[in-house]
């Protein structure tokens, strides 16, 4: 009885405080007129965002379809935790709620586009994008990016970003610590969407993968364990910087949906982690937050993670050129590998080991075709079969699947370097290409012997050196294909740069130029050389 009376009289006491808390951070007062807006005939297009949803009656909202438990596709619609936390914020607004199924790449451009009218997809509050779009406050969320990985011996000493020096990482595009993987010399592999990635570690594609701990957590797989935690990142609702009555007015909601439990509700739901949301309510259930205004510091707001990257000398120019590229011919370039000093190392990196790759490939393939030619030729027949042995497999296998036969027997060796990885590399490159340049040498060779001529290895080779400047060509071409075992030629230095930029047009248009003129440059050499050796085989 004496407990009860306490805590009546403590409830009491609390009346006057909980009713101004309820007052104090109730709607602000100016965006009443908004909020009462009705539909009358076709919206202006230079209408308020805030007064538009009213006028249109439909909140548009950008959520994810790959990213359970905060956005997944279902037959009867979106759920998940945001698509839920989108229609309790329409019903409270009064007007109806339509989906825009976005991802971490395209996101930004839809808010950017006018498609949609908020963003609520997972979307971490960085510096980098809070020059983009406005980002409500307070956030709705809180998550850390995590490196997950087998439970494997080799493996155990990954307990630092150091340690993912020259390891091959999968992630998803556009996340926002791909870049901090990139400048400790990880190896990207890139997967346009979070699902993807999560199958990927499923089936053990993935040695290693990176992601937010609210993706991967819920999904890793018994044999697998998080090596690191790092980059912890708020999520927030994002909207055009030109909607900032819409952003109050969410703002405020938010508030409210903190203090009094819903979003921990909205959570317990959808089963996800609940810790950062019980301090929320704790912190906007007191002073100095639960007040008419947000106080713009750390004790109720936390601020946008720096995540920007020490930019080039060149980035002013080259977003100069950005513009004048899109003033005067219409279409838009993004030269992401100039900006930042991370991505210009990694540029100017894979273009140094791409030429170093194809000069070895070529001189392999040479090296290779005089040996197969030697060995196809000779008179004993062990010498022979084993060598058309080896040829009808490389004739009859892809060699995407010898690079990746190669890689398979690094990683088996223990930690790949990107030195041991170009040494591999140029091996199959040369003997995928050497071989068949090889059997072309072997056919000189008995071409000559029949006609009784010279038949020496020189001759024949100078005779067949059509064919081997051919497959020297092809090597050049295939070098790509070496980014799969961890060379850090310049696919996949491209491939970390639009990781981390999510722009990957202009960043593979490039690539595509850099191949066609390296490529165009091999051929023309050799055809130079073999101008300069036609007087040698004619005589």
């Amino acid at each position: 009885m004496h407990r009860f009376v306490q805590r009546l009289v403590a409830a009491a006491l609390l009346m006057p405080a909980l009713a101004f808390s309820a007052a104090a951070i109730d709607r602000p007062a100016r965006l009443e007129p908004l909020l009462k807006a009705d539909r009358q005939g076709p919206c202006p297009d230079d209408m308020e965002t805030l007064a538009r949803v009213k006028c249109r009656g439909t909140l548009r909202v950008g959520i994810r379809s790959d990213y359970p438990p905060f956005g997944y596709s279902t037959p009867e619609g979106p759920q998940g935790l945001e698509p839920d936390l989108a229609r309790l914020l329409a019903e409270r607004l009064g007007v109806a709620v339509s989906f825009t199924t976005v991802n971490a790449a395209d996101r930004m451009v839809v808010l950017g586009e006018d498609r949609v009218d908020a963003l609520i997809a997972t979307t971490g509050h960085t510096v980098q994008r809070d020059e983009q779009a406005l980002f409500v406050r307070p956030h709705y969320f809180e998550s850390s990016t995590v490196v997950v990985g087998p439970r494997q011996s080799e493996l155990q000493h990954v307990r630092s970003l150091d340690g993912l020096a020259g390891r091959t990482i999968c992630v998803s595009i556009g996340n926002s610590t791909n870049a901090e993987l990139a400048v400790h010399g990880a190896r990207l592999m890139l997967y346009g969407g979070a699902g993807r990635l999560v199958e990927q570690i499923q089936n053990g594609t993935c040695p290693l993968a990176a992601h937010d701990n609210t993706l991967l957590l819920p999904v890793l797989p018994g044999s697998h364990e998080v090596k690191l935690s790092f980059a912890p990142l708020n999520w927030g609702i994002v909207v055009n910087r030109r909607s900032e009555t819409l952003a109050r007015w969410l703002a405020g909601e938010l508030r409210w949906l903190h203090r009094d439990g819903t979003l921990l509700r909205l959570a317990k739901t959808h089963g996800v982690a609940m810790p950062w949301l019980a301090e929320q309510q704790v912190r906007w259930s007191a002073p100095p937050c639960n007040t008419t205004t947000v106080p713009d510091d750390a004790a109720c707001v936390a601020p946008p993670r720096d995540n920007r990257l020490a930019p080039t000398p060149m980035a002013e120019g080259a977003e100069a050129l950005e513009q004048w590229v899109q003033q005067h011919w219409g279409f838009e370039i993004t030269l992401a590998m100039l900006k930042t000093q991370v991505a210009l190392r990694l540029f100017v990196g894979g273009v140094a080991y791409s030429v170093a790759l194809v000069a070895g490939a070529v001189v392999a393939t040479v090296m290779v075709a005089l040996g197969f030619g030697a060995g196809l030729s000779a008179r004993p027949a062990w010498v022979r079969w084993p060598l058309g042995g080896a040829l009808l497999v490389m004739q009859s296998t892809p060699m995407v699947m010898f690079m990746a036969a190669a890689g398979m027997v690094l990683s088996s060796a223990g930690r790949v370097t990107p030195f041991l990885a170009w040494g591999m590399a140029v091996l199959v490159l040369g003997l995928f290409n050497g071989s068949n340049a090889g059997q072309a040498i072997a056919d000189a060779r008995r071409d000559l012997l029949a006609a009784a001529r010279p038949a020496g290895l020189l001759a024949a080779a100078l005779q067949a050196r059509a064919q081997i400047a051919s497959f020297a060509a092809n090597a050049t071409r295939g070098s790509p294909v070496a980014s799969l075992i961890g060379v850090p030629e310049l696919l996949a230095a491209q491939t970390d740069i639009a990781s981390f930029s999510a722009e990957s047009t202009t960043t593979f248009g490039l690539l595509l130029m850099f191949y066609m003129a390296l490529v165009s440059l091999v051929v023309a050499v050799l055809k130079r050389l073999q101008d300069r050796l036609q007087p040698l085989a004619v005589g």
